[in-house]
């Protein structure tokens, strides 16, 4: 009887241990798929176009502004103002033709899209295409993202267009970073605007970029970067002084507002 039982609880332990490590194993690889963002960005990239934005200055010359924007309702783009005018630069006439690519479709004939509508000074602008190839769509996320969340973006930054044969070269680019902060910014006229704040510098050309969480949600649009100006001395004093790095994002309630306010419904939570 002493040496069944003994047997018996030995058998136990050892199948208690082998159920500890599926377990663990289980656990882990459940961490790992659950805390990257490969299947967001397989999500994310569905609704996200890259933009060229074109218009002719005189009869030899022609000015580009290249960037990224995302689907949020079907047909309906959302991107940065600022990528829609000439020189990247609110002030100046806004561009006559745009033309989208969504980043699955790259290689393959661009769409054309239409101005709807902006506010320069939040920095939104809407573009539509007519017959568009997909419906797919964003989801947002209007709850306020904590300080310290990890978040991504995908898109077109680098992004040019050869002069010579206006052909448009963009990769599409994962960056990934931190909310290092959220508060009021004041603009030149006086009207406060949140913006988030992340701890890594983006690539030049990043303007439009979705943001999202790990989930696969939009918690913003990036739109403007700041970067310390360097004293123009010499090459080491610049590399010396060259410290703030901070990448902005305009809020994804900002957005679903500015949509709304163009007749637009969109899918959040």
């Amino acid at each position: 009887m002493g040496c069944s039982c003994g047997k018996d609880k030995t058998v136990e332990e050892k199948i208690e241990k082998n159920l500890k490590k599926i377990k663990n194993i289980n656990m882990c690889d459940f961490f790992i798929k659950s805390n990257n963002f490969s299947r967001a960005c397989s999500k994310i990239r569905e609704a996200t176009y890259g933009i060229k934005a074109l218009s002719q200055i005189s009869s030899n010359q022609f000015n580009f502004s290249t960037g990224t924007a995302f689907m949020i309702a079907p047909g309906i783009l959302i991107t940065a103002a600022h990528l829609c005018h000439i020189e990247n630069n609110p002030t100046r006439p806004r561009h006559s033709n745009f033309e989208v690519i969504r980043a699955p479709d790259v290689g393959k004939k661009m769409e054309k899209g239409t101005f709807i509508a902006e506010d320069i000074e939040r920095d939104l602008a809407l573009l539509r295409i007519d017959d568009p190839r997909s419906a797919k769509c964003v989801e947002f996320s209007l709850e306020k993202i904590s300080v310290g969340t990890p978040v991504g973006s995908v898109g077109f930054p680098l992004a040019y267009i050869d002069v010579a044969t206006g052909i448009f070269h963009l990769v599409e680019r994962f960056q990934g970073a931190y909310i290092s902060s959220f508060h009021s910014i004041i603009t030149p006229s006086g009207k406060e605007l949140n913006s988030y704040e992340t701890d890594a510098l983006m690539y030049r050309g990043s303007s439009g970029c979705p943001g999202f969480l790990f989930n696969g949600k939009v918690f913003g649009m990036h739109n403007a970067s700041i970067v310390d100006q360097p004293r123009q001395v010499n090459e080491q004093e610049i590399r010396q002084e060259i410290r703030l790095a901070i990448s902005l994002w305009i809020p994804a309630a900002d957005i679903v507002n500015f949509a709304k306010s163009n007749n637009i419904e969109l899918k959040y939570d």
